[in-house]
């Protein structure tokens, strides 16, 4: 049976990220001039993040909530495994100085297990969220203090702290707003995105990529 308003929540994520991706591309190729460091187009890569990793609480809670389907879990586990090692693999080939050690697949995949005893310990979810928040907002031990500590660039850091707070309130709300999401709200391209999205993360950069690529030779060649 499919979540839709979880589809549609997670395929409203894919979206920003093609559209995030498409306009870092055109700043990159020198299409257009905008800095992408600060103001919104800083916030906006976080708010894509914060909703896959909300997705991924809600979908632990929802589907293994009541009890852990292991085989599905396991099978899941080792897709998001072997892509987080491909994904380093060919970025430390093409770009070893700022290869991906703990990008986005790589942080699902860790919070996913981080996440399981919390399916059976419940009531531990609010105080470790809130002693997240605290450190990471309070004490500024957040994702620039954990980049100091690792002291190495990347093309794409995410890592599990502070970002798991994010997972453990997808599980604290998920079936609350999916309970609230009204029946009859179906934007059939959201649930397109949301069902194929692990697809579309992994194809659509390079796709940009290239598409960039032939359009700068062409005007080359023209």
């Amino acid at each position: 049976m499919r979540l839709y308003g979880l589809d549609q929540i997670r395929g409203l994520a894919v979206l920003f990220m093609l559209v995030f991706h498409f306009t870092y591309d055109l700043t990159l190729f020198g299409h257009v001039s905008l800095d992408m460091r600060e103001g919104f187009w800083f916030f906006f890569p976080r708010l894509i993040v914060f909703l896959f990793l909300w997705s991924v609480g809600a979908s632990l809670e929802l589907v293994h909530g009541s009890q852990i389907h292991w085989s599905s879990f396991n099978r899941r586990l080792i897709k998001l495994t072997l892509i987080a090692l491909v994904i380093s693999l060919v970025t430390y080939l093409l770009f070893p100085t700022v290869w991906i050690f703990m990008g986005t697949i790589h942080c699902i995949a860790l919070v996913s297990l981080m996440a399981l005893p919390f399916l059976k310990f419940k009531k531990a979810r609010w105080p470790v969220m809130l002693g997240i928040l605290i450190l990471q907002f309070g004490f500024d031990f957040g994702v620039k203090w954990m980049a100091r500590l690792i002291s190495r660039p990347s093309m794409d850091f995410i890592p599990p702290y502070p970002w798991f707070w994010v997972v453990l309130l997808g599980m604290i709300s998920g079936s609350w707003i999916l309970k609230l999401w009204p029946n009859k709200l179906r934007v059939k391209v959201l649930e397109v995105l949301g069902v194929h999205a692990l697809k579309i993360y992994l194809i659509h950069q390079a796709l940009f990529y290239a598409l960039f690529s032939l359009f700068a030779w062409l005007q080359k060649s023209l």
